[in-house]
């Protein structure tokens, strides 16, 4: 047997008998080789005894051998490490054992084989797309009881096999976990939220994430030319409310088993992908789709789910899909059951909330299916409810905790002085009325309930910004066009005129097309954006690839490319629903009704909606595609809903609703939270 390898077999049973924190006392097999770190050791001198433990964590990795453990003490250590050895490094308390890389490059850096990282808090990386809190090119490690925050991408693994990823928290970053080339890897126990993608598998093979929970996330889960993955016994809920599940593209092989994907955006969302199994799972209360097959997949069954209750559709499934639904509860979904194209889709032995089966008609549309063109074969249909499917087991395990998004308060330093030392120059303090030499409490003052404190305010007073007046700020970036008649930016007379609807309901809107120092044209793709990429293009420019960039959090962010993702839809750039994307040349081709810049205007307001918690179970006339036909059962419900929320206004009006139309209409603007796109939250009430 390799020696290095029986190193870590031997390591790995010496530590699940004799590594143990019940208590809070950490005990060792002693005939294991300990290295001890601690950062308060700062007079020396250091041989990594005990007595005597080294100061910095690369100097016990640089001073170890194979099979070392080092054993790291509670403190804040400053590092950038490399693992270059076969060695385990355990910190004293996952809470209070930090390693901190100064929002540069990566925190931990893993080049070897047969790696163990165990019990650490490791944050804010680099925000550079390679730049990571973990970073592994090598095989056969363990990465283990570990929270991983702020940082560009939680796990970075390229080109890495045979790794175990066990009861991590992974939250507040670009991506939790990049699969790279990466090939037989585990993600079991796992707890990942608010992260643009929870775990991206891209061009990986045979991965297994298990009894892990995802949540608050923009995607849960994107696979990309990937195979042979399965997830199972997992919860995938409350993510986006317009993205937020499971996304295939280019894939084949997927395996999802026994989970709860409810209350996302899209439960299950398919592109391009075959062999698709997805079995005894809940998909219920999914805000647009619990499962959409856009561009052609083939061999998908889906069978003993339960899929109910979505608050749009059960499954939507656009031109040349090819599906099979068998012993499945397809019921109560507002809109359509199945709503279909040019699709095949053989849908028999399933039970339709009804003994009558399906139905063709809004009369019920709790059990609609298409008839025109998709060819759906219902018959037969069960007559009964079909028992014992959908996911089997309960919520209240360990790894399904919600976790508190602990990201370190900004700090702002301000020119000038401050004569109270309350953090505020008093210069502001004087001009807003606020006493120069009474400590105030700003980090926690908003008077104008605009969720920016007065810190973000005083950050802003270089734009305009009014402490005693509601502010929302939004930058926009745009894609040249190579064409010398037509623009992506948005046109300065519809800009002036949302503007102004702002104004009248006593909100100044700040749009940053390039006055307040962001708002740029950026350069030219002939090619879509992959979610991917469009959140890499959030942090090259809005971001500027800063982890620490003061603009996050005070400005919402859009960007106008020729071709997105979609159509337009709004995303996560990193940690909240902040940002959306316009596909300006789709959305012409489309629409060629309508002017290209009413087209972007329209579709900004819209998202900018979103970003201000205005979403489709906010109220049901919001992104309802019903509202769009005329005389169908939803436009007769939500016509007096004059909202640019509602899809048959989108780009007629700039404006909410004000709720004082009529039955179906809502108070959009009385509704609105302020707050939602630095504190996004997608939790439905359990019953």
């Amino acid at each position: 047997m390799n020696y290095r390898y029986s190193i870590f077999i031997i390591s790995l049973i010496l530590l699940s008998s004799t590594y143990s924190s019940y208590g809070g006392k950490i005990e060792f097999h002693p005939n294991i080789p300990i290295i001890y770190v601690n950062s308060y050791n700062t007079e020396g001198p250091w041989d990594g005894t005990k007595d005597y433990p080294y100061q910095y964590i690369q100097d016990g990795i640089n001073n170890s051998i194979e099979g070392n453990i080092i054993f790291v003490l509670k403190g804040t250590y400053y590092e950038h490490i490399t693992l270059n050895k076969t060695v385990t490094i355990i910190g004293e308390n996952q809470n209070n054992t930090i390693i901190d890389a100064l929002y540069k490059t990566d925190a931990v850096h893993i080049t070897h084989d047969n790696v163990n990282i165990m019990n650490f808090t490791i944050r804010n990386s680099g925000g550079y797309i390679d730049d990571a809190g973990i970073k592994i090119y090598s095989d056969n490690n363990l990465i283990k009881d570990c929270v991983i925050y702020k940082t560009k991408t939680g796990l970075y693994l390229e080109n890495s096999n045979n790794n175990k990823i066990n009861n991590c928290s992974i939250h507040t970053n670009g991506e939790g976990i990049l699969l790279k080339n990466s090939n037989n890897n585990i993600i079991e126990g796992c707890c990942l939220n608010y992260n643009s993608i929870g775990l991206n598998i891209d061009k990986s093979q045979n991965t297994l994430v298990k009894h892990s929970y995802f949540y608050a996330n923009g995607i849960a889960c994107h696979l990309n030319s990937s195979s042979n993955t399965e997830i199972t016994h997992c919860n995938i809920s409350d993510n986006s409310a317009n993205l937020g599940g499971i996304f295939t593209v280019d894939c084949s092989n997927i395996y999802i088993t026994n989970c709860n994907i409810c209350h996302n955006g899209a439960g299950l969302h398919l592109f391009s992908s075959t062999n698709i199994i997805v079995n005894h799972c809940d998909l219920n209360m999914n805000t647009h789709f619990a499962i959409a097959m856009r561009t052609p997949s083939k061999n998908i069954i889906i069978s003993e789910c339960d899929i109910k209750n979505n608050f749009r559709y059960g499954l939507y499934l656009e031109n040349k899909n090819s599906c099979e639904l068998v012993n499945n509860n397809i019921c109560n979904n507002t809109l359509y059951a199945i709503y279909s194209k040019s699709t095949n889709c053989k849908a028999k032995l399933n039970w339709w909330g009804s003994k009558l089966g399906p139905s063709y008609y809004d009369l019920r549309p709790g059990k609609r299916i298409t008839h025109r063109i998709g060819k759906i074969k219902c018959l037969p249909w069960s007559l009964k409810p079909i028992e014992n499917i959908g996911s089997n087991w309960e919520e209240n395990k360990p790894y399904m905790n919600k976790k508190t998004n602990n990201s370190m308060v900004k700090k702002y330093v301000f020119p000038g002085n401050d004569s109270d030392n309350d953090g505020l120059p008093d210069w502001w303090e004087e001009k807003w009325g606020y006493n120069k030499t009474i400590f105030n409490d700003h980090i926690n003052l908003d008077p104008d309930n605009d969720a920016l404190n007065n810190f973000e305010e005083c950050y802003t007073d270089q734009y305009g910004s009014n402490p005693f007046h509601k502010d929302i700020f939004l930058e926009i970036d745009w894609m040249e066009s190579l064409t010398s008649d037509i623009s992506n930016k948005p046109p300065a007379d519809l800009i002036q005129e949302l503007v102004s609807i702002f104004e009248d309901h006593n909100i100044t809107l700040h749009i940053d097309l390039g006055e307040y120092n962001g708002g740029e044209e950026i350069p030219y793709s002939n090619t879509k954006f992959s979610f991917p990429k469009l959140r890499d293009a959030y942090w090259n420019y809005f971001l500027h690839n800063q982890t620490d960039n003061p603009r996050n959090g005070i400005f919402h962010y859009g960007i106008i490319c020729k071709y997105c993702p979609d159509l337009n839809f709004p995303f996560f750039g990193w940690d909240n629903l902040d940002a959306f994307a316009i596909s300006a040349e789709w959305l012409k081709e489309e629409m060629p009704q309508y002017s290209r810049g009413r087209l972007i205007v329209g579709a900004m307001v819209h998202h900018l909606g979103h970003s201000l918690g205005l979403l489709a179970d906010t109220h049901g006339g919001i992104d309802n595609f019903g509202t769009a036909t005329p005389f169908s059962f939803q436009w007769w419900k939500y016509h007096n809903y004059k909202s640019c929320m509602n899809y048959g206004y989108k780009y007629k009006m700039f404006s909410y609703s004000d709720g004082t139309h009529g039955p179906g209409d809502f108070d959009d603007w009385d509704n609105l939270d302020f707050g939602f796109f630095k504190n996004s939250h997608f939790e439905w009430p359990k019953t």
